[in-house]
């Protein structure tokens, strides 16, 4: 549901990884006009992967989720006549996103501190793996790199294992989040000066930056003490009340817990209707219950194995438990928190089919909203961008076409 917030700010979209992807998008979600500048052969994250076989848009899901209202132009940037067409753009336009190598608009005459010469307010937003300067600056990345060379790796797994990563691509997406937030600052700051800005991103300093990882770096930071790898079913505080941690089965599905400490044992034993419990001298502290572990085990399982995850979910919350219920797919689209709020549109995509997107993670109260809108086909905007923005004529498009610019 893209706000009006941003209303009227031009945004090119350069990008050609996740990262940049995600933070164009989200200026979109604000309200931009994000008009997305691809290759005649097309961004590679629209074959990425495209293992669905009732998707029949042709593009990658994860390209029609990274782009959904998005605008698509196609420009040959090998040719003169093609870096020519974006330099214009450049100097009409607000926002760049842009993922290059460092060092490499420089040599096209498309950097930030050319295009400000004639255009001093435009804000570039540069995302690239380790930032522009640094011995890293040129290496090449994906998550499992970017994951590892931060320290958020080092303390997942098993301690007498080898280290694992995150599944999913957490860096990249909170990367592109914390670049969209920053652009945004920049656009305000914009307002105040005139001025534009060359923002600077490095996903490796996002993660490291992290507020999950800040968190459990602290001991270090404050103590010297390393991030050790600890056994599972254990508390933050290291306390170990390991009977009702963790994921359990119970009437129609899974329900996972984490009550931190012993101070959660009341809660869990009147939860459970076992009041009993918490005078039995096998329970009296952290200690015995850790011992008789799988006797408490199986009264907790005893009590989940005929309550559904909405029965238990409900009994969490009156008793102060941490847990939730675990939702598959095509339960959390039919969620009723989902629902009530909007949060899930149907997109009607130019192919006739239908699609179920995600929408924000935040309301505006005073700004305007309209609908989601589907990626775009390759090069479905060119002519309208070029017309709008250049003032191009047909004639001159035609011509750019036959001659393969755009």
């Amino acid at each position: 549901m893209p706000y009006g917030a941003l209303e009227e700010i031009i945004v090119l979209d350069l990008s050609d990884r996740l990262a940049a992807s995600f933070c164009a998008k989200t200026l979109g979600l604000y309200g931009c006009e994000v008009i997305k500048v691809e290759p005649l052969s097309g961004d590679p994250l629209r074959k990425w992967t495209n293992s669905n076989p009732n998707n029949q848009s042709g593009d990658s899901p994860l390209f029609l989720h990274l782009n959904a209202g998005k605008k698509s132009i196609t420009i040959n940037l090998d040719a003169v006549e093609g870096q020519n067409i974006l330099a214009a753009l450049m100097k009409v336009c607000d926002v760049v996103v842009e993922t290059q190598k460092p060092g490499h608009l420089d040599k096209i005459g498309l950097a930030y501190n050319q295009i400000k010469k004639s255009n001093p307010s435009i804000i570039f937003t540069s995302i690239t793996p380790y930032g522009q300067t640094g011995p890293y600056k040129n290496f090449h990345y994906d998550e499992l790199t970017l994951f590892a060379m931060t320290g958020a790796m080092y303390r997942e797994g098993l301690p007498e294992r080898e280290p694992l990563r995150y599944s999913g691509e957490i860096a990249q997406y909170f990367a592109g989040n914390a670049a969209a937030a920053a652009t945004t600052a920049a656009l305000f700051k914009r307002t105040l000066t005139g001025q534009g800005d060359w923002l600077d991103i490095s996903i490796q300093e996002c993660m490291a930056g992290h507020p999950h990882q800040i968190g459990r770096r602290a001991p270090f930071i404050y103590a010297g003490e390393p991030d050790l790898r600890s056994e599972p079913r254990t508390s933050a505080a290291g306390a170990r009340e390991p009977y009702a941690v963790g994921t359990f089965r119970c009437k129609d599905g899974y329900f996972s817990f984490l009550p931190l400490g012993p101070r959660m044992w009341p809660n869990i034993a009147k939860m459970i209707d076992r009041e009993d419990l918490m005078v039995n001298p096998k329970y009296e502290d952290t200690i015995k219950r850790s011992e008789n572990q799988e006797e408490l085990e199986a009264i907790f399982q005893a009590w989940l194995d005929d309550k559904t995850r909405e029965e238990i979910f409900r009994a969490v919350q009156a008793a102060g438990v941490p847990g939730s219920p675990i939702l598959p797919p095509e339960e959390v689209h039919k969620n009723e928190q989902f629902h009530e709020r909007g949060f899930f549109q149907n997109v009607d995509h130019p192919n006739g089919q239908t699609l179920r997107m995600t929408g924000d993670p935040f309301r505006f109260s005073n700004a305007p909203t309209s609908s989601l809108k589907a990626a775009p086909q390759l090069g479905q905007n060119t002519n309208e961008v070029l017309r709008k923005l250049l003032e191009f004529s047909d004639d001159q498009m035609e011509m750019l076409a036959m001659e393969n610019i755009i």
